[in-house]
């Protein structure tokens, strides 16, 4: 149990939004998310920002309800308890919210946060490009000031929840004469100011949360929705992934729970060969190390998310980051392989949502950060920690 290492507070906040969950969340919304429509969970967002669960660590007066940062993990284990898709509609205010907070104007916290935490408004992010995909540092979307406002044109790839964002979160270059990533700046876009949203292609799992190709022409952004400063970027674009990477985490363990809950009760319940399938081992030795996991991804987000608290960024807080994300979605994915391949045929079919818990998952070895750069941050911090040793004679 990983509750010794939470506040009572954290424990009693935790509680009342499963509590919350359970009483509120229409227990069909899954299904339509996953179905031939691909339902957007607009109701979801707007009953979520009503009841004070969107952006829990921002001040009340923007919104949020001035907790930490581990209330927001907490909130996103809990969202992708339900699906990896709500996990993501609850985080993305975070996710979006957090630059905003820290770098722009009194008055873009009045008019986009403070709406968009209350549920009022949709937000996305629009980081990644068709042609360079996770290296954000040389993104081909451009923005030229003209005198009177900020031209902005270029095209994004994959941004989660784009078919029902209201305004989004746009880094695009506004200096192409200085190495790549100083020459970045991030803006506000509205919808209406000249992006194009297309929802291209059939997703594999993570279905309903609108991901989508934005195409921007000529959009005109005033220059109030700078966020910062002309440079500020790619400090921002990073002070938004940190985040957003420890919440898709969380929502993956949330998923990785509800698997393993799923395969203890059908391991109870199941009689094979004249006794309960939990009395072989085969079977009750997965569910031992599916608990054991999902219990260390946890204390691996505990550990990232305090250090958030704590005011670590940057290269300081990479590493734990890194690790966190790529332990809590490769275990994800792999607990729930486990729970299909306990429950046998009928885990292959929709009868459990097992299924569908193992195409969602497997979004987040990908998303925002594969494993594979996951390992090369992780490798980088160690042997930068053992050069930094070697200097100084430890």
């Amino acid at each position: 149990m990983t509750d010794i290492l939470l506040t009572e507070k954290e424990i009693r906040f935790r509680d009342e939004l499963r509590a919350f969950m359970a009483r509120e969340v229409d227990s069909s919304l899954v299904e339509r998310m996953d179905g031939e429509q691909e339902e957007y969970p607009y109701q979801f967002i707007r009953k979520i920002g009503r009841g004070g669960y969107l952006g829990v660590s921002f001040p009340q007066e923007y919104g949020g309800r001035g907790l930490n940062f581990v209330c927001e993990m907490l909130a996103s284990e809990e969202a992708g308890a339900l699906s990896t898709g709500l996990g993501c509609a609850r985080g993305m205010p975070t996710y979006v919210g957090r630059p905003v907070y820290a770098y722009g104007s009194e008055e873009l916290k009045q008019k986009y946060l403070k709406p968009t935490l209350q549920g009022k408004l949709i937000c996305a992010e629009a980081f990644s490009e068709p042609n360079y995909g996770s290296d954000v540092a040389h993104i081909e979307t451009k923005a030229v000031w003209d005198g009177n406002a900020y031209v902005i044109s270029g095209a994004k790839r994959f941004q989660a929840g784009g078919m029902g964002a209201d305004w989004f979160l746009v880094v695009a270059r506004t200096d192409p004469g200085v190495e790549a990533h100083k020459g970045l700046s991030a803006f506000i876009v509205e919808r209406g100011m000249g992006i194009r949203v297309e929802e291209r292609f059939e997703l594999l799992g993570f279905r309903g949360m609108g991901v989508s190709d934005l195409f921007i022409k000529a959009a005109k952004v005033p220059k109030q929705n700078l966020i910062g400063n002309e440079g500020d970027g790619w400090h921002i674009f990073l002070h938004s992934l940190e985040g957003e990477r420890v919440l898709e985490a969380s929502s993956a363990v949330g998923s990785a729970r509800e698997c393993m809950n799923i395969a203890v009760k059908y391991a109870n319940e199941r009689t094979a060969f004249g006794k309960k399938i939990r009395e072989y081992q085969a079977v009750s030795h997965k569910i031992a190390d599916m608990a054991v996991n999902i219990d260390a991804a946890r204390l691996l987000l505990i550990r990232v998310a305090r250090m958030i608290d704590k005011g670590f960024k940057g290269l300081d807080i990479a590493g734990p980051v890194a690790e966190a994300k790529l332990f809590a979605s490769e275990t994800a994915f792999r607990i729930a392989s486990d729970s299909l391949q306990i429950l046998g045929g009928i885990g292959y079919t929709k009868k459990y949502p097992v299924e569908r818990y193992l195409r969602d998952v497997r979004v987040i070895m990908i998303y925002n950060g594969p494993s594979e750069i996951m390992r090369e941050i992780i490798q980088r911090q160690v042997f930068r920690q053992m050069a930094e040793r070697t200097q100084t004679g430890e």
